[in-house]
Formats: structure tokens, sequence, C-alpha cells
């Protein structure tokens, strides 16, 4: 009963198999399956619980649902004919949450599928729908500048310029992957064409995406590069920190400290700063352009300017001292309750669930500090002055905390 539609000229698709078997996610196929199953495209993957999503789907969709819109128990008649639709759509595959409507997919709809075959797969309760949408997303974006560049190279009637411009592409897709933890598919699809890509100790380099890339000749094992966020982005090995920096050395660039690939966020964050103190020294100070290296420093902002002046403590301890006598007097945690509140958005829920109080309890601490204070409590400027004297005055707030 399957329809068959032509495939697309340029392969916007991955196979079924190819999301099945990304294992994070726990997908199983427990029914419809047969020898071709794996093989069948997926362009696409969207969740519906309506009783008839068909108007809304594309051919080769793996439609996602709860089963809620089966407000009573699924008949073998409803599920046939909810099946043949989607079917006749064209779907690639059903996808069926358990947890939710259903502990178990029920067996008249695992009957269905399994006579029209059309594939069946179990979602875990843990699995998150957008979780798969976004997978299938990374997959399909992977599979189609791999195929773009396969068929660039192939031709020889394609010109050089088509050729670069398709493996900027996609270097940057791999590079995005690697930032995004996807090391698996970074591999695959780096592996028939590119060099090793970076292991171990790693460091980031930003460089202005309008200064130009780097060439094919200093990409070597352990490197890699790309466009990300509008910015050239270099990844390689602390072995090959010291020769890119002789290359770049005159470029407006920014260098991240050493780590590991599962800190390439962090890395990247480093970069990017260093990249923005390059640019801002070569507009203001009309200097040479320049590589510079992440600094700690960096991340301190206006909190930490105030921290260095001696009477900004002074006028925060004082402005704190009638919250840390009234507590030394009455054993009590009004201070630290505060800070607590202040820390979670000035939420109650949370703050009273972290301090183990019941929020009535909390509530009357805070009114008891704006009393104490004789200041607007829910004035916005009263809580930026209040977290600003708790950093300033010792309290277990970090200066790192608010960046």
């Amino acid at each position: 009963m399957m329809q068959y539609f032509a495939e697309p000229a340029i392969q916007s698709w991955i196979e079924l198999d190819t999301l099945l078997r990304d294992y994070e996610l726990g997908l199983v196929a427990i029914a419809g399956v047969d020898d071709n199953t794996g093989a069948r495209a997926v362009q696409w993957v969207h969740s519906s619980d309506l009783p008839d999503p068909t108007p809304f789907l594309t051919p080769r969709t793996v439609l996602l649902t709860t089963g809620v819109q089966f407000k009573s128990a699924l008949g073998k008649n409803t599920a046939e004919a909810y099946v043949s639709r989607l079917v006749r759509a064209g779907a690639a595959a059903l996808g069926v949450g358990v947890g939710l409507r259903w502990d178990r997919i029920p067996p008249t709809l695992v009957e269905a599928c399994e006579h029209l075959g059309l594939p069946l797969i179990r979602v875990p309760y843990d699995t998150p729908f957008i979780a798969i949408t976004r997978a299938a997303a990374r997959l399909i974006e992977a599979a189609m500048h791999a195929q773009n560049i396969d068929r660039l190279t192939r031709s020889d009637r394609t010109p050089a310029t088509r050729i670069t411009s398709a493996e900027a592409a996609l270097r940057s897709a791999i590079v995005s992957l690697l930032i995004r933890g996807d090391r698996e598919h970074a591999e695959a699809i780096a592996a028939p064409l590119y060099p090793r890509l970076p292991r171990g100790q790693v460091a980031v380099i930003a460089l202005r995406a309008g200064d130009g890339d780097l060439s094919p000749q200093d990409l070597g094992e352990g490197i890699t590069s790309g466009v990300h966020d509008g910015k050239l982005i270099v990844i390689c090995e602390s072995a090959h920190v010291t020769q890119l920096r002789k290359l770049i050395a005159k470029r407006t660039a920014g260098l991240s400290e050493r780590g590991s690939l599962n800190d390439l966020s962090r890395l990247l964050d480093q970069a990017d700063r260093a990249l923005e103190q390059s640019i801002a020294a070569w507009v203001e100070t009309d200097a040479p352009p320049k590589l510079v290296a992440y600094r700690p420093s960096m991340h301190s902002g206006v909190f930490q300017l105030i921290a260095e002046s001696p009477e900004a403590k002074r006028r925060a301890t004082g402005f704190l001292s009638p919250l840390r006598e009234h507590d030394r007097r009455h054993h009590d945690e009004i201070e630290h309750s505060l800070e607590v509140w202040l820390r979670h958005n000035c939420q109650l829920t949370p703050a009273a669930e972290e301090l183990q109080i019941h929020r009535h309890t909390m509530r009357t601490r805070i009114k008891t500090a704006a009393s104490l204070l004789q200041r607007n409590i829910d004035s916005a400027d009263t809580r930026a002055e209040l977290w600003t004297a708790l950093r300033l005055a010792g309290a277990t707030i970090p200066l790192s905390t608010a960046q």
C-alpha cells in the first residue's frame, strides 16, 4: 500500500537507519520493518496529536505523536484508518512517545503498522520530540554538505571557485558539529576528504570572517576551520598553536586557552572575547592588527571595576549593616535569605526550596529586610544596589556569577 515518491535531485534527506543509529535518542523500530526499512528516506520530523495530521505532512516525514488524540481505547478500525492515512501521505515512519498517553504502544496500532508496512518507532519517555527533530535537521544538513562537495569535486566542468565555496561550506559544517559536541558525525563527513580532526588538548582561534580563510596547506592533521556565527573559527591541537600564532600574528584574531574537546563552547567564548579585544585595539588606537591571547581578566566587567574601589566596599558594608546587626542580635538569616532570593531572580518558591523553609517564611524575611533597610525592595534600582552590595561586602556570591 506504500506509495513511492521521486527522490529529490539534491540529497536533502537521510536514511531512516541513520536516525535510528543516533543512540542518544533511544529510538527502537518495533513493527512494520523489513529489509528495506533502514533505507527509507527521511526529509523531516514533525510532531502532531491531531486525529488526521496528513494535511500538514509532506512525503518522507517521520511523524511523532503521544496518542492523546485517541480519547478512549484505540480500536482496530481506528488504528487501521489512522495508519492508512499516513501511508497515503507518504510518511516515512510513525514514532510514538510512551509514558504520556500510553505506557506501552497499543497492540492495535502495532498490528496496523505491521499490516500496512509503516515503520513504528518507540520513543522513550526521556527523549523529547524536539531532540529528535533537531537531530534529524543536523543530520540532513550534514548529508547535504557532503553530497554537494562530492558532486562538485567529481565534475570536471565545475569551476574552481564553486569547488572552493563548497569545501568552505563543508568545513563550516564540520566545525559546527564539533562545537555542538557531535564528533561522530563530524568525523564521518570529514573522513573522505580531510586529514584527522583535532583530538586531545585543543585551542580555538577566532578571526573576522572577512579577513579571509586559511589556505588548505595550513590545515594539516589536527587542525580544522570554518565559519561559525559570522566568524572564522580554527580548532587545533595544542601542538599546532605556536605555528598558527606565527601565521596569523598580524591579523585581528583571538586565541583561547587550552582545553579538551568537551570544553569547546567555553574555549569558543574565550576566543570571541579575545577577538573583541583585538578588534577594539585596532579600531581605537589605529595600531596594526594583531592576535590577542585570552586572559581571565577579560571576563571582568563593571562589577570588577567597582570591587577595586575601597570606597565602594565601605559603602556596601554600611548599606548592609542593619541586616547584619539584626542577624547578629536575633541569630537570624535575613542577609543570607536576601542573597538567595536575589540569586533566584526574586522568586520566592525556588529560594524557599533552597533554604528548606516555607515560602511564607521566605516572604516574611524579605519584608523584614525591606523594613530594616528602609528601602522599596520592589524597585529594580534597589535590587541592583543590594546585589552589588552583597557581592562587594563579602557575601557568598562570587564576583563571577553575574558578569
